[in-house]
């Protein structure tokens, strides 16, 4: 069975991995149910600081085009982030395992004392003040606000009521709520039954779960690439 892989990060998030599997022979649609608003919060001097630590590509971004300053060790989330750091030119970067937990955990192990500065969103899933205790101490950075989707796009729509889409990737809780939101708001529940969710997580399952898909999945570890190693599961056999 093939069909169209729903991408449901944000656009900038989405169009890497869109180019990765168009390359290797996927049929793609972006789908964004986020969408990113920088906020107009100026950056404090950084000076004060031991490092930085960054939750998504999102947040690498917006403080990329803030600060010109790169002299400050920045820790990732994951290795999209990662990458992501590389590219707006920081040398100095430490890459965690893919989660909020996972980044606690080798910030406390491995930065030795605070301060600390968390670039992030608004709203955020994970606190990492709370997940690293009183041993650092973190100091929160919101430059962007995601802010969910309205409404589908016509050509997810279309493929929809074409039946031409395979599975959807989501990436968070949120993604996953909003998407569940739209569909039932939209009256298209009934036309996701042949469709397979791929999640980046249980947590992510679990919110999928609550929409009739015809298989939800988690992926075995909180990465992108672990997450694309399902496709074949869902009938992507590439």
């Amino acid at each position: 069975m093939t069909g169209q892989v729903v991408i449901t990060r944000p656009r900038d998030d989405a169009a890497g991995l869109a180019a990765e599997l168009t390359a290797r022979g996927y049929d793609t649609l972006i789908e964004p149910m986020l969408n990113i608003v920088p906020l107009p919060v100026a950056i404090p001097e950084l000076g004060r600081y031991r490092a930085l630590a960054f939750t998504s590509s999102n947040g690498v971004r917006v403080f990329a085009d803030r600060s010109a300053d790169r002299s400050l060790p920045a820790y990732a989330v994951g290795g999209r982030t990662a990458d992501s750091l590389r590219k707006a030119g920081f040398t100095d970067v430490r890459g965690a395992s893919g989660d909020a937990q996972g980044l606690a955990e080798f910030i406390g192990d491995t930065l030795g004392g605070g301060p600390l500065l968390h670039v992030c969103a608004k709203e955020v899933a994970r606190d990492l003040d709370g997940l690293l205790g009183s041993a650092i101490t973190v100091d929160s950075l919101p430059l962007y606000e995601a802010v969910a989707a309205g409404t589908f796009s016509t050509p997810l729509v279309d493929s929809l009521y074409a039946c031409t889409i395979n599975c959807v990737l989501f990436f968070s809780v949120r993604t996953a709520a909003t998407f569940g939101t739209l569909v039932r708001k939209t009256g298209l529940t009934e036309m996701i039954s042949s469709i397979s969710a791929l999640c980046l997580s249980g947590q992510v399952a679990a919110e999928a779960e609550k929409l009739p898909w015809r298989t939800v999945m988690a992926a075995p570890e909180p990465t992108t690439q672990s997450l694309v190693a399902l496709l074949p599961r869902a009938g992507h056999g590439r």
